[in-house]
């Protein structure tokens, strides 16, 4: 059973036995977990983070009959999900985090599905803003030489060996780009596009991410949809599902120590005990948790080698929607870089344009105060109309690699990471598992990626 213990208890433990030496083996089997805690009737687990990974987690847990307690540092649940009301409109929603359902995401829309949370369109036609010229979103394209180069390569990656992926993962998706024939120009249009879903230039990013991401997405990469009302209402649902008294606010764990088949973790004076731990904290500051016994070296370097994408977010309250067409998204080479329509389908003469700004340009934004940060943002949007800063009535922003519990936005894995760092940090490590969306394969950097992996997570635990 879960629960709170004296100071004296946690620093006790049981035994100095560790789940994995009785089980024989480091890297447990799906079910491994499930039988070594002999399946009793009310086994626990502690969820570190209430992010969607840890709440997903907990949830499943909870169906199977686990007791269950959720540890969240945040003084709220949802992690990087932050929907968002302007005080100046309150009648209009937007998100200061994660943003984008895509089409094939099947776990997230399956519970939001089971939850009664509709889903709507979120797709834009991006217009490309160049040199201070507009062209419209059908009217711009790579060359045909880049896209021939393309549609081959997507043929022959469907049959690379793993050998020949480990190859691509040591190159950066520029530089491979490159070397399949893309021009210069080509180059610059693919990191104005490309790095808008990675958070970084595509010179920092590893080609194999970029090919695995594009080969199965479709062709509007997996952004598709948002939840009517705002992203917030699945970790709400999932939150009060799971039971909001099990669900600790402001509770920073400190240390996690392992004794026998027990999970001891501290935060501040609090000391609670379980059966088995889910950690779904950000990898950038899995190293300040203390483990006893320690992670091992290659895991704990590679939490520090991960970095994180830097983006901040910007939502502009505009008097009027000047940009007039509800599916309105822009491309540019301005500092806000990326910009479309956030209220779309939601009424009202007034409208919210939200700025996506990445890398560099994220970190010169964040920088200045919100009047100076506005006025960056609109004046990228007067080759949309000259009027657009006059317009603008307010803005909320949210610089995500300021963020002390994620320093960043998303993971971003580097050349020759992918195959190196991520299958170090989902090992478990005895009685602890891990989840977030950087471990996962399919959908890194998504919603559905955090959903996906927290439940996996549960599920080698309760052994189906």
């Amino acid at each position: 059973m879960s629960s709170l213990l004296s100071r004296r208890e946690f620093l006790r433990g049981a035994s100095s036995l560790t789940l994995s030496a009785a089980l024989g083996n480091s890297l447990l089997a799906p079910d491994s977990f499930a039988s070594a805690l002999g399946r009793r009737a009310a086994p626990s687990c502690i969820v570190v983070g209430a992010g969607l990974a840890g709440l997903a987690a907990a949830y499943k847990l909870r169906q199977a009959g686990w007791e269950v307690v959720v540890l969240e540092a945040r003084n709220r649940v949802s992690g990087r999900v932050l929907s968002h009301r302007l005080p100046q409109q309150p009648d209009l929603i937007c998100e200061l985090g994660a943003e984008w359902i895509g089409e094939h995401h099947h776990r997230i829309r399956a519970l939001c599905a089971s939850f009664g949370i509709p889903l709507q369109d979120h797709r834009f036609n991006e217009a490309l803003l160049r040199g201070g010229r507009v062209t419209p979103a059908d009217q711009w394209d790579f060359s045909p030489t880049a896209n021939q180069a393309m549609e081959r390569f997507q043929e022959v990656l469907r049959s690379q060996s793993p050998r020949e992926m480990a190859k691509l993962d040591r190159y950066d998706w520029w530089t491979w780009l490159r070397n399949l024939g893309y021009s210069q120009d080509d180059l610059r249009l693919a990191d104005l596009i490309d790095s808008t879903d990675f958070g970084e230039s595509i010179r920092h990013v590893s080609a194999l991410v970029a090919a695995e991401e594009y080969l199965r997405s479709n062709e509007t990469s997996e952004c598709d949809f948002k939840m009517t009302g705002g992203n917030g209402r699945l970790a709400a649902e999932l939150a009060r599902r799971i039971g909001t008294a099990s669900i600790h606010l402001q509770t920073p764990v400190e240390a996690i120590h392992q004794r026998g088949t027990q999970v001891y973790v501290r935060s501040g004076a609090r000391r609670w005990r379980a059966d088995a731990c889910i950690c779904t904290v950000a990898a950038r500051v899995l190293n300040r948790i203390h483990f006893d016994p320690p992670l091992p070296a290659a895991q704990s370097l590679a939490a520090d080698g991960l970095q994180y994408a830097r983006i901040l977010k910007s939502n502009v309250l505009f008097s009027e929607r000047f940009w007039k067409r509800e599916d309105f998204g822009l491309i540019s080479d301005g500092t806000s870089h990326y910009h479309f329509h956030s209220t779309k389908h939601q009424k009202g003469r007034e409208g919210i344009l939200t700025s996506y700004t990445i890398g560099d340009k994220a970190d010169v934004l964040a920088a200045q105060n919100e009047v100076t940060r506005r006025d960056l943002i609109t004046r990228d949007l007067v080759p949309i109309d000259p009027q657009a800063p006059s317009l603008a009535r307010a803005v909320a922003s949210y610089a995500w690699q300021r963020d002390p519990y994620t320093q960043g936005a998303y993971a971003l894995y580097r050349p020759g990471q992918w195959t190196t760092l991520r299958p170090q940090l989902q090992k478990p490590h005895q009685c602890v598992l891990f989840a977030g969306e950087h471990l996962s394969q399919t959908w890194p950097g998504f919603m559905e990626g955090a959903i996906e992996t927290g439940e996996s997570a549960a599920k080698m635990l309760v052994g189906k």
